[in-house]
């Protein structure tokens, strides 16, 4: 009796398959989900960085914008006293303020007027009361500070001096005169240097300041370095940003006659 050989072959029984994942799988699954948070903390970094930056800028600009504004505001009344410290009785302004390094004893409309220092007198805030003001800037802490001195009708005397800072993150601030032909004081425009000072007789045709304020972020915010540069060759090469006002106030009641 012949046998039969069969020509099939036994498969090899599938091992049933375990619950869970593999470690490749779970390997990947790491990979793809650190790749996903790097993404989003790189996304959410930098629209942290640019919302700080815009904020910076946003407060520099709002800076620039009060003590440009309040600067136009003061200047246009300089020369403006109050009628009752000029209507010619016996408590009438006689004389400047005493003591200091631009005193003269001849009360001015300018009483001193540098390129990056200028004391003037008027009503300024319009309160019916004469002041003395001084405006300059700190360089130490780079603030605008305002020193006012009021006339007392009742002492016949400059009360003593009240500073207060009306600006911050001001990098420069300086001034320029012009007369009532439009000529400038100097003739050269912003001087380079030092500064320059006015003379008696230079302080007496000025009729309109033009003021130049360079306010900037309170902290470097740019990742390359900005470049500005100042008639008077003040120069910045740094992180931060700059903005650069410039504009002209005449005042009301400037002698246009001079």
């Amino acid at each position: 009796m012949r046998r039969r050989f069969s020509n099939r072959k036994t498969l090899p029984r599938a091992r049933p398959r375990c619950a869970g994942v593999t470690l490749l799988e779970m390997l990947i699954s790491m990979t793809l989900a650190i790749t996903l948070l790097t993404s989003l903390f790189a996304l959410y970094y930098g629209a942290a960085r640019g919302a700080a930056r815009d904020e910076a800028r946003g407060a520099a600009n709002q800076e620039s914008r009060m003590v440009v504004q309040r600067l136009a505001r003061e200047f246009k009344l300089v020369g403006l006293l109050a009628p009752q410290d000029v209507n010619g009785d016996a408590n009438d302004i006689n004389r400047d303020v005493p003591n200091e390094s631009w005193s003269d004893s001849i009360r001015s409309d300018f009483e001193f007027a540098n390129t990056y220092d200028l004391v003037c007198t008027g009503d300024y805030d319009n309160d019916g009361r004469t002041e003395t003001i001084r405006y300059r800037r700190n360089a130490g802490h780079n603030t605008v500070e305002q020193t006012v001195w009021e006339w007392s009708r009742d002492s016949l005397r400059w009360l003593p001096p009240v500073m207060k800072t009306v600006a911050t993150h001001v990098d420069h601030m300086m001034f320029l005169y012009w007369d009532r032909d439009g000529n400038s004081i100097p003739a050269s425009g912003y001087p380079y240097g030092s500064g320059y000072t006015l003379t008696t007789g230079e302080r007496s045709r000025v009729t309109a300041v033009e003021i130049m304020v360079v306010t900037r972020s309170d902290r470097q915010e740019n990742a390359h370095p900005e470049f500005l540069y100042l008639p008077d060759g003040t120069y910045w090469y740094d992180g931060y940003h700059r903005t650069v006002h410039r504009f002209l106030v005449r005042g009301r009641n400037l002698s246009l006659g001079a």
